[in-house]
């Protein structure tokens, strides 16, 4: 009895760690349900584990469990006394009604009582499965991963305040799990009495476990590297738009900008392409102060139509007819009726049956197949002549030229709203205070977001208040944000000194997939590349793009055209350097490529592109690569014996046969048969035969003696032992 009594004390605290462990589980309720009480669920628990630890015939376990259940419905949802037949005979009828609009899947239509009931039955087989692991199997690691992935879960999309039931969790776990672990090494080694003092366990564990949890608590914490999953998840649900987070892709409204947005890898559309160039969809002209609109209605201008394979009636001041005209595809994923389209489009071919309308007021190409109603394209190819911007042109624009003298057009496109600060007009003078032509003040705008450290941003960029601006607050106060902010910024910017602006959206380049033959490049163009930029009026020029987005670069060519005053050294100019763009375009071509087309520069780039479109499959494969070959370990001695049955079926050499005793001494250890020190091969023997219930270890160790003792073993001695050995070594994987 004096053994008894630690062992008993000990299983005690073990159930009452597995009884906390359970709680945690109940605590949420009360604030992410309609649960009021949780007593009857809490004494519920202590009840079943409390019969489990007692080993209380199941029958009268039973019996008690379902007498607790009826009391607490009895007691949470009906009147009257508990013995009265009355409130039985309501609760079965509701029962049976329940059982009905469980069957029809009408889920909303369940009652309370008959919620509670399944919650009840759910209880009573997760103690069962406590008292399973804690007295049968005495380990608690997968019940011990589960409440803390479920802690975690509730804590970070619920109310529900986790920090400190994580931590509870935490000690709870690693004690329970410290005396399971050492009730399996008492169990297996048969440790007792003075063999074993249990405390000279606990107490370093509970010290170090102490100590561990205080030091954690106490230590500062390093902010979070990945970004909140949260929006992201959020986004997919009904009424998500309310909550302030935006799903990035093109969207026809931007009345409000501002506030975070969540990635979306969603494909619109592949293109094969000879170069890298941005596809606009529409520009807007009209700033409000929080977003843009159209200053012009639809019904305002009629459109302009065109045929398939018709030049495109886009207004350009100057065309370059000596740049070659070159061709690319449209492969849509996500079909929609308008057109995206790089600029110096000159024809679009796909709805052969239908016609196009350009819109004159936001420049958006839309898809007709009759009078009103649009066609959704899902192939389309188009023709273009990439656009070369004379820098001697733009630099000698100014208000006097013509254009310029139409009240109209300077009107529209130099507006701005009336709650404008006077702050931005001034930082617009100070940033180009040095400049004396407007593409040289436009360009010092361009550049001023990458000098002055402005922060691309996509998670932590607020919604301005009722009376802020969006580009005061970007400007001043935040400084950080995403595309919309910067080109709105610099539109604003620009216009604020007199020169026309607009806000054009479209897509980036995308992503490059592959190289479709030598001159077409295939181009993956997603949600993610939803863009927006700046598009500034130069007489006799047109409409110039500009990238103030930090880390984006649109590719615009420029012609060096500035005249250069003669000098003795006659140096040539140095062209104005771009700015590289972060994201990896085309891989260059190994110049000592294959005549088949293989190079070893295309085919590393192919396999960094792989790598940076995919890594997140990547490490996720990866990861259950090592889950399941660490769980494979595990349960090695159940697999084990087969793999080494086909392997020794194979081997026909002389020593084959000692090899595969030495292996089956090793799977019988593996399976918990140990050989003891000082434990002879025929005691061992008898040993395994005993458990067993056979002779056949026996008569294998016999053999092994007379090869290991000087006889030279021989193919017959394998051939003969070989049914005995395979017979007994199946026997360990059960």
């Amino acid at each position: 009895m004096r053994q008894e009594t630690p062992r008993s004390f000990f299983k005690v605290v073990i159930y009452l760690f597995g009884f906390l462990l359970l709680w945690e589980w109940l605590k949420p309720l009360k604030v992410v349900t309609d649960t009021a009480s949780l007593t009857y669920f809490i004494v519920f628990i202590a009840l079943a584990l409390t019969l489990s630890y007692f080993r209380i015939h199941y029958a009268i376990t039973a019996f008690v469990k379902i007498l607790f259940i009826l009391y607490s419905l009895h007691g949470l949802y009906y009147m009257g006394s508990f013995f009265s037949p009355r409130w039985f005979r309501e609760f079965s009828h509701d029962l049976w009604e329940n059982l009905g609009l469980t069957l029809g899947r009408e889920w909303p239509s369940l009652s309370f009582e008959y919620r509670s009931l399944l919650f009840f039955v759910l209880l009573w087989l997760m103690t069962y499965l406590i008292h399973y692991w804690l007295s049968v199997r005495k380990t608690i690691l997968l019940f011990y991963v589960m409440t803390v992935t479920y802690v975690c879960l509730i804590d970070t999309f619920t109310v529900y305040e986790g920090d400190k039931s994580i931590i509870r969790v935490v000690i709870f776990g690693f004690l329970l799990m410290g005396l399971l672990a050492l009730e399996r090494l008492v169990q297996r080694e048969q440790l007792l009495g003075s063999k074993m003092s249990r405390h000279r366990w606990i107490v370093p564990l509970t010290v170090m476990l102490g100590i561990s949890s205080v030091v954690a608590f106490a230590a500062p914490k390093a902010d979070p590297i990945w970004p909140d999953p949260v929006p992201y998840l959020q986004s997919f649900s009904e009424g998500a738009g309310g909550s302030g987070v935006n799903k990035i892709g093109y969207d026809t409204d931007d009345t409000k900008l501002g506030g975070p947005f969540v990635g979306d890898p969603t494909v619109i559309f592949n293109a094969e392409v000879t170069r890298e160039h941005y596809w606009k969809i529409e520009s807007k002209d009209l700033y409000t102060g929080k977003g843009w609109e159209q200053s012009i209605s639809d019904d305002q201008q009629d459109p302009l139509t065109f045929d398939p394979g018709k030049k495109v009636p886009i207004p350009s001041p100057q065309s370059d007819e000596e740049r070659d005209l070159e061709s690319e595809k449209v492969m849509v994923e996500r079909t929609y009726s308008h057109v995206a389209y790089p600029y110096g489009v000159e024809t679009i071919n796909g709805n052969e049956n239908g016609y196009f309308s350009f819109n004159p007021i936001d420049e958006k190409v839309t898809s007709y197949k009759e009078p009103d109603e649009t066609v959704k394209l899902e192939e389309y190819e188009l023709s273009y002549r990439s656009p070369s911007y004379s820098q001697k042109k733009m630099k000698a624009a100014n208000e006097e030229q013509e254009i310029m003298q139409v009240p109209e057009f300077v009107d529209r496109y130099t507006q701005l709203p009336d709650t404008i600060p006077q702050r931005v007009k001034d930082l617009a003078v100070e940033i180009t205070a040095e400049e004396d032509n407007w593409y040289d003040k436009v360009r010092a705008i361009e550049q001023y977001f990458s000098k002055e450290a402005y922060v691309y941003d996509q998670f932590d960029v607020p919604v301005p208040e009722e009376e802020q601006d969006y580009v005061d607050q970007f400007l001043f106060e935040t400084r950080r944000g995403y595309c919309d902010n910067f080109s709105t910024s610099m539109v604003v910017l620009v216009r604020s000194l007199g020169i026309p602006a607009r806000w054009a959206k479209g897509y980036t380049e995308g992503e490059y997939s592959r190289q479709v033959d030598s001159t077409y490049k295939l181009y993956e163009v997603s949600n993610n590349n939803a863009h927006s930029w700046v598009e500034v009026f130069f007489p006799e020029v047109g409409w110039v793009p500009f990238e103030p987005t930090v880390g984006f670069s649109n590719n615009v060519s420029y012609q060096y055209d500035i005249d250069i005053p003669d000098s003795d050294n006659n140096e040539v100019p140095i062209p104005e350097q771009k700015e590289t763009p972060k994201q990896p375009l085309q891989p260059e071509e190994d110049t000592a490529s294959s005549g088949d087309g293989f190079s070893l520069s295309k085919l590393w780039d192919d396999i960094t592109s792989f790598i940076a479109d995919n890594w997140g499959k990547i490490v996720m494969g990866t990861i259950l690569l090592i889950i399941m070959g660490i769980a494979l370990f595990l349960v090695r001695r159940r697999w084990m014996p087969y793999v080494l049955i086909l392997y020794y079926r194979r081997k026909s050499s002389d020593d084959v046969f000692s090899e595969a005793y030495l292996s089956l001494m090793k799977q019988l250890e593996r399976y918990g048969l140990k050989m003891d020190d000082g434990q002879t091969l025929r005691g061992y023997s008898r040993y395994i035969d005993q458990f067993f219930g056979t002779r056949e270890m026996t008569s294998l160790t016999n053999n092994y003696e007379r090869v290991l003792y000087g006889q030279s073993p021989t193919k017959e001695d394998w051939a003969k032992m070989r049914e005995l050995w395979e017979n007994l070594i199946k026997r360990t994987t059960g």
